[in-house]
């Protein structure tokens, strides 16, 4: 699977392992990610592709909002990620 952006994804190497990102943006071979709260939307972090795996399908309004070029908040991206944690957890426990 392409890691594109709006796209969120689990890292799986460095000292945020495990942790859920949203990606901002993408060039070559780095994304720069958010999790609205340790890395902000003004200060994205930048890590290689192969350093985080696609964490599912997720349609969120500020995915769609993201990928489309409008502003977004870090409350929102916050939301967005503790929304999908909560979804997928539930399935997991079926």
């Amino acid at each position: 699977m392409t890691l594109t952006k709006g796209n969120v994804v689990r890292s799986v190497a460095g000292h945020d392992k495990g942790d859920l990102f949203l990606i901002l943006r993408e060039e070559g071979d780095f994304v720069w990610l958010a999790d609205g709260k340790r890395r902000k939307i003004e200060t994205p972090k930048k890590k290689r592709r192969k350093h985080v795996v696609s964490a599912g399908v997720w349609t969120h309004p500020v995915i769609g909002r993201l990928t489309d070029g409008e502003p977004v908040l870090d409350s929102e991206i916050r939301r967005a990620l503790a929304a999908f944690r909560n979804r997928f957890s539930e399935t997991k426990e079926v």
